[in-house]
């Protein structure tokens, strides 16, 4: 047996693997690049140490990517004769089970189990971040608040990555609604490590949903001289960017951060992908002329139609698919789509539910059909969040379910959502335009010339 970082017992008896793997792990929870090239290095040093076949298996499910999801299948499969052959730790069967259970779409029965293992060991960093990854898609912030509240405790700030717990609370807290704590933990993430993206990018959503967008600019900017050497994930902080400058009306700045940051060029990733899609959406909501970029995200999107593997993707997938006319692709998306929500696991049930009936609604939308489209909208206000994604993310589609509503000239729905959301967003000048518009088509040209004034 050998230890990891965090003093967590691995069933090997190279001390070279368990090195190996604990470097894995810090990288993953720094967005480093070199993760694959750490796990590589471990099972170089023991081609059968179950935790390394698990992680392997864990990090192909992370890519939503089909062929990849059949690999993971496989390093269940060899974690599993591995640990016939050598044994394992009851944190390392459970972990086991996690995969397995995951590799048929029980990510609700995952998660159960990474929250079991954190229950005796809080500070197994690979449950933790799956766990705070999971609940981000299934169950939302409250869940991901008590997970992260359930180890913090546990953790003393003299421990090895203390910064990063704090910045995975931040996320949970921020999701939960829970504004003040969240920019605490942030800022205190940040402080200890001005690297730390996924804290940085914690706080970047409390600016958000404050419309603190000035605040939010400079936040940003004074941190992203960091992330040179971080993953993909920088492109998705240089998309909150964005979207400050997008509530600000300064259109041409938008653009430019998707053509030189968050978009530079074509990506297979799927959080790249549903960056600059969502962005190109909210921007045309806004009167703005986006030239051919749906053209080339529609181009990947058309590689993707058919995978049907996260409900959040897809929808983001048949954006460009039904803006850029892309009919054949779209037709198939929605039969893979269909075939999907017949069969079982949570994204099947997500899919089913809320997945395809918003990818039919995108399409009647680009088709000029808003009536339809807010038929199929309306219903499901108060369920998008079964797609995943953050409150920022989601926001699309309350977009899309006002401005439906509008189009369709259902203005007493429209009126509606519209107060609901300036409730919430305050300070978003978008938000008290179309409240305005609604009010108008109303009747109430008082009210309408009080939402203008906001505005």
């Amino acid at each position: 047996m050998a230890e990891d970082y965090q003093g967590l017992a691995l069933t090997t008896d190279s001390a070279k693997a368990a090195a190996s793997y604990s470097d894995c792990m810090r990288a993953y929870l720094g967005f480093q690049t070199d993760v694959g090239l750490h796990l590589k290095a471990t099972l170089q040093a023991d081609g059968e140490m179950p935790m390394a076949l698990i992680t392997r298996g864990y990090f192909f499910h992370l890519f939503s990517i089909p062929a990849l999801e059949r690999k993971a299948a496989d390093s269940a499969r060899s974690a599993a004769e591995a640990m016939a052959t050598r044994g394992g730790t009851p944190r390392e069967k459970w972990h086991l089970a996690a995969l397995q259970a995951w590799n048929v779409g029980d990510m609700t029965g995952a998660t159960d189990l990474w929250e079991q293992i954190l229950l005796h060991h809080p500070h197994d960093v690979m449950a933790l971040r799956l766990s705070h990854f999971t609940h981000f898609y299934l169950t939302g912030g409250a869940a991901m608040r008590q997970s992260a509240r359930r180890i913090l405790g546990a953790w003393e700030e003299s421990r090895a990555d203390f910064g990063f717990v704090q910045g995975i609370a931040a996320f949970a807290h921020e999701e939960a609604g829970d504004y003040e704590m969240a920019e605490a933990y942030g800022k205190r993430a940040v402080e200890i490590n001005a690297k730390d993206i996924w804290a940085t990018h914690a706080v970047a959503h409390v600016y958000e949903m404050q419309g603190r967008q000035d605040e939010g600019i400079a936040w940003l900017d004074g941190l992203s001289g960091n992330w040179d050497d971080l993953n993909n994930f920088r492109f998705h902080t240089w998309w909150h960017k964005a979207m400050y400058h997008l509530e600000k009306g300064q259109f041409e700045t938008v653009l430019g951060l998707y053509d030189g940051a968050f978009w530079a060029e074509p990506s297979d990733e799927y959080l790249d992908f549903t960056n600059a899609a969502a962005m190109l959406w909210r921007l045309e909501y806004q009167g703005v002329d986006v030239g051919e970029r749906w053209s080339a995200l529609a181009d990947v999107a058309e590689q993707h139609s058919t995978d049907a593997v996260m409900a959040f993707a897809d929808a983001h997938y048949m954006m460009a698919l039904a803006k850029d006319g892309r009919d054949e692709a779209a037709a198939a998306m929605l039969a893979a789509l269909s075939e999907k929500a017949g069969t079982s696991g949570d994204q099947a049930r997500a899919t089913a539910d809320v997945g395809l009936p918003v990818c039919r609604a995108t399409l009647a939308l680009c088709k000029g059909e808003a009536g339809e489209a807010a038929q199929i909208l309306l219903p499901l206000r108060d369920h998008i969040q079964r797609l995943g994604g953050s409150h920022a993310q989601r926001d699309v589609w309350a977009q899309m379910i006002c401005r439906a509503a509008l189009d369709a000239g259902r203005y007493e729905d429209a009126r509606g959502l519209l107060a609901q959301r300036t409730s919430t967003k305050a300070n978003s000048p978008i938000a008290w335009r179309w409240y305005a518009e609604a009010l108008e088509g109303c009747g109430d040209s008082a009210a309408a010339a009080v939402a203008r004034s906001n505005a």
